[in-house]
């Protein structure tokens, strides 16, 4: 089980404002944040995520999160979030028959271009 993940970015004020808008939907709030970095938790098991000011002279690889929504209207709404928050289309909210009979699930991509997901899997 994990119990926290980093995204390092290299616009960290445009990263951090994105998360906040698209994990509200799913229940995450801000908790602690330092100089060049903020966290999100769930509120409930601990589980968080970190967005991190990447060290000068890096660039960050892309990487592709999932996050659990407890229902339909939670993906639609973290959805409509990433696009009003600058992320950009990468899959609007719907079933994904090739991934399992119950998955549904929307994709964004940040505006660092990492590929986000919100799904449920009933």
């Amino acid at each position: 089980m994990i119990n926290h993940i980093g995204v390092y970015t290299l616009n960290f004020d445009t990263e951090k404002a994105f998360y906040q808008a698209v994990l509200a939907p799913l229940g995450y709030v801000q908790g602690a944040e330092f100089p060049g970095a903020v966290m999100f938790s769930d509120g409930k098991d601990g589980d968080s995520v970190w967005i991190e000011a990447a060290k000068e002279g890096t660039t960050p690889s892309p990487i592709h999160l999932a996050f659990a929504a407890q229902d339909e209207e939670a993906v639609k709404a973290f959805y409509e979030a990433g696009l009003k928050a600058g992320g950009s289309d990468n899959g609007a909210p719907g079933p994904r028959p090739n991934y399992g009979p119950n998955y549904y699930a929307a994709f964004v991509h940040d505006p660092d271009g990492n590929n986000i997901e919100a799904v449920i899997n009933k």
